[in-house]
């Protein structure tokens, strides 16, 4: 399923906590807390990920262009793949 327009600026764990997916899982899919999780892992494994505002020490960022990197392995371009089209298919109803 391709990404939504806009989603590549999206991290891992902003789409679990900010998207709400749940209602669109079918029931077969089990414990909707899976894609919660396997969106934490991404999250976690990332090598480059998303600098946090802030003043500019400690890996942070002062303006908001350094946070729309798409080098930044934590950015749903990196991810999108890795979901099932049932995920996939959550996350888009969920964005309309």
């Amino acid at each position: 399923m391709k990404m939504p327009a806009g989603l590549e600026f999206w991290t891992a764990d902003e789409v679990a906590e900010c998207v709400e997916y749940q209602e669109h899982l079918p029931e077969e899919y089990g414990d909707w807390q899976q894609l919660d999780w396997k969106l934490d892992s991404f999250q976690e494994g990332a090598k480059n990920p998303t600098p946090l505002g802030g003043d500019g020490t400690n890996g942070t960022v002062e303006t908001p262009c350094g946070r729309f990197s798409s080098a930044n392995d934590d950015k749903a371009p990196h991810w999108w793949g890795k979901l099932t089209t049932t995920e996939q298919a959550a996350i888009v109803a969920a964005l309309r």
